[in-house]
């Protein structure tokens, strides 16, 4: 669905592009006990409910495709920020996992709106 598409490459330009602001894991600038992990986590979480709430047309066998979907890119993140992936956010950093899990909603709110 989104991750075989050119979307889905321009968004992880947009995490290589960005990733210099996680490679500084300094605890004192945390400003929850968060990881990096549970907030990427839990903003997907969040936005995939949203999506599936908002595209109600969704057959079953379309919401299985879209948690796959995000099942994949929890775990190319995981990958690509797995020096980070444990350590406490900071804002810079919570600001863009805000960005990136918004511009993959619009992503899904895309290509699901191509199935109505």
């Amino acid at each position: 669905m989104i991750t075989n598409s050119d979307g889905y490459i321009q968004l992880i330009h947009f995490l290589a592009d960005n990733l210099a602001i996680f490679e500084n894991h300094s605890q004192q600038t945390a400003s929850t006990t968060d990881t990096i992990g549970d907030i990427f986590s839990e903003h997907i979480a969040n936005n995939t409910m949203m999506v599936c709430n908002q595209h109600q047309q969704l057959t079953e066998k379309h919401r299985f495709i879209v948690i796959r979907e995000i099942d994949a890119i929890v775990s190319d993140l995981e990958e690509v920020l797995s020096s980070a992936w444990d350590f406490s956010p900071s804002k810079e950093q919570m600001v863009f996992i805000e960005e990136f899990v918004g511009l993959m909603k619009n992503l899904f709110d895309s290509e699901l709106a191509k199935l109505a």
